[in-house]
């Protein structure tokens, strides 16, 4: 049933840097300094991805040997070759018309593949239907040729990494595995109830690729849960039925990555919220298939369970296609270590949310099932080098959870950089961040929006070399909305520094109740448009304090609605410094009417005193003592 075929190591000449992950001192990847060396293409090679998952050659620790012999071209370049045992499905009676049941013949080829310490199976030209889950082992390398495509007839998963009732711990289940090539159907005209296409837990050293899943009813085309070392590339996932059944058929996701948990994959395994580790998603494509009664997934990548003091973690999502989600294109829930970079988002009701557990939930249980009653947010986020066009609410929508004023659990460390944003909603900010500390959001394009940036419970934020252009309201706007959690310093130390804001309906740069600001070498252009001779360039109010509003330029239109103010301090502001600025507006260049701020300088005399240097309307310096 067997026959054997050659594979020599290939070498092939990757274009495109290699996006690392530097080691920092704590010997994790540091994704914020590896931002800078990555890639700006839109598309990766695979080893491009391998490298960047650590997985290529001898990274992949025990399964090292076993990988390169099953793939020479992801493995290291030893000029090495190993003859590997091809079982052809069709030497075990498959025939591939579409009518004829092949499940039994595919299975015996898988089970005999699993005898030897590496094998591969083949799957020929020709429809195959199946009427009962297949299983898929070890060491095993399964390949649809050119036309090949696997039926599903049935009310189960199409593949799965193992038999039943095995309890697998850690990431020792069923690994070393490559699914490539061909359509995997899951035929939701004729079966419509819900069912996987692929249902993988406790694997290590898995590759998915060069396929097409289509059409799966109610759940995931990859359900993945407690893996390890995984990659998704180069695949095309088409089709999701949503029968409204349950409160999260709206927002399953094309690919699942998710801790095990009895709940969510009962088939085999310990279930103790073992987390998914280094996961790759590259060069895919998430839509519609066009078939009646579906439509494009809610989410492309994510997952919407969580565990206690546990996090998926060195997700990274590179150079994809979403088109179509009606939720969010990328969903992270409590993520730590994601990159999402490269990708094209395209009509998506979001784009990117990072999301987290509130107190008191399913996902503040830890896994034995006891409630912490806790908040939970991840950290260490990229969103870099990725379009957006035509999305429906919100193009980033990043969002920590608080029980109360002294417990919350902000997300941490989020960079966003490099991305551009195209033609939003009419009513919905472009980012909105909420309750996160230690956010850059820098050299971004932002066209066309309702609102740029909207901040609230935000801590050690920088907004930099952004280009806002056509804002139908605010370029930058803070906020505390919830009078619960106000003025208790949850939102502080802002800088907002060297942007360019072409017109924009509102104030350009809004700042309000927080505690730490500076609003420097701004260009405002045409700011305040939506009426006449009421708004401001830059606008601080509402217990905004310990600020610097320095050289900054508005000049306002040259016919229309004007901006009343260059920049305006209110009254319930404090210790506001205005300098070297030079600005417009139709009423006056600057209003400041907070008796502790000032437009000036601050100088020490030879004794220490400082002081507070103005000029008074005949340019005479005022020197006043604080």
């Amino acid at each position: 049933m067997t026959s054997t075929r050659r594979f020599g190591m290939r070498k092939r000449k990757s274009t495109k840097r290699l996006l690392r992950h530097p080691i920092n001192k704590n010997g994790r990847r540091d994704l914020m300094k590896s931002y800078e060396q990555s890639p700006r293409s839109d598309k990766m090679t695979r080893r491009d991805v391998l490298a960047t998952a650590g997985i290529a050659g001898a990274a992949l620790v025990a399964g090292a040997s076993v990988w390169n012999m099953l793939d020479a071209e992801t493995a290291s370049a030893s000029p090495t070759t190993t003859t590997v045992p091809i079982y052809n499905v069709k030497d075990y009676g498959a025939v591939g018309d579409g009518t004829t049941d092949d499940t039994t013949a595919i299975q015996n080829a898988l089970n005999d593949a699993k005898t030897g310490s590496i094998s591969h199976v083949v799957i020929p030209r020709g429809t195959y239907k199946t009427t009962a889950a297949l299983r898929i082992f070890g060491n095993t390398r399964l390949t649809l040729e050119q036309g090949a495509k696997v039926l599903r007839c049935h009310d189960s998963t199409l593949l799965i990494n193992g038999l039943n009732g095995v309890n697998f711990s850690g990431y020792d289940g069923n690994g070393n595995i490559i699914i490539e090539g061909g359509v995997w159907d899951c035929n939701v005209v004729q079966f419509p109830d819900p069912g996987n296409c692929f249902g993988l837990a406790r694997g290590r050293n898995i590759v998915i690729r060069d396929l097409e899943v289509r059409d799966v009813p109610n759940c995931h085309a990859i359900d993945m849960n407690g893996c390890e070392d995984i990659l998704v590339d180069n695949c095309r996932f088409l089709g999701y039925l949503d029968p409204q059944t349950d409160s999260a058929s709206n927002l399953r996701e094309a690919i699942q990555i998710s801790p095990h948990l009895q709940v969510g994959f009962p088939y085999f395994g310990v279930f103790d919220g073992t987390p998914c580790r280094n996961v790759i998603v590259s060069n895919c494509y998430f839509g519609a298939s066009g078939t009646t009664g579906t439509q494009a997934w809610p989410t492309g990548v994510g997952n919407h369970s969580s565990v206690h003091n546990l996090y998926n973690s060195d997700i990274k999502v590179y150079g994809n296609t979403f088109e179509g989600m009606t939720y969010g294109g990328v969903r992270s829930l409590k993520f730590t270590e994601m990159s999402v970079m490269n990708n094209r988002f395209i009509n998506c009701k979001m784009g990117v949310m990072l999301s987290n557990t509130q107190a008191n939930t399913e996902g503040s249980k830890d896994a034995n099932g006891v409630q912490s009653g806790l908040p939970q947010s991840g950290k260490n986020f990229i969103i870099a080098g990725n379009t957006f066009t035509g999305t429906v609410t919100t193009n980033i929508y990043c969002a920590g959870t608080v029980k109360d004023v002294s417990t919350y659990a902000k997300v941490e460390s989020v960079l966003i950089a490099d991305n551009v944003f195209e033609q939003g909603p009419a009513a919905n900010n472009c980012m909105t961040i909420r309750w996160a500390n230690n956010v850059t959001i820098g050299s971004n394009i932002i066209r066309n929006q309702y609102r740029g940036v909207h901040l609230s419970y935000v801590s050690n934020c920088t907004i930099h070399d952004n280009t806002f252009i056509d804002m139908t309201t605010e370029a930058v706007y803070t906020e505390e909305p919830d009078t619960d959690y106000r003025y208790n310093g949850l939102t502080a130390n802002l800088n907002v520094h060297d942007n360019l804001i072409q017109r924009c309906g509102r104030t350009g740069i809004f700042i309000q109740s927080l505690d730490g600001f500076k609003v420097e070498s701004n260009v405002i252009e045409s700011p305040a448009t939506e009426t006449d001779n009421t708004r401001s360039g830059i606008l601080a109010a509402n217990m905004a304090k310990n600020g610097r509003v320095a050289g900054n330029k508005v000049k306002k239109a040259a016919s229309g609605n004007q901006n009343q103010y260059g920049i305006s301090v209110t009254n319930t502001c404090s210790d506001v410094q205005i300098i070297d600025n030079n600005v417009e507006g139709k009423t006056a260049r600057v209003s400041n009417l907070s008796t502790t701020s000032f437009e000036g300088i601050y100088i020490h005399s030879p004794d220490g005193t400082r002081f507070k240097m103005t000029v008074s309307d005949t340019g005479a310096p005022v020197f006043t003592a604080g």
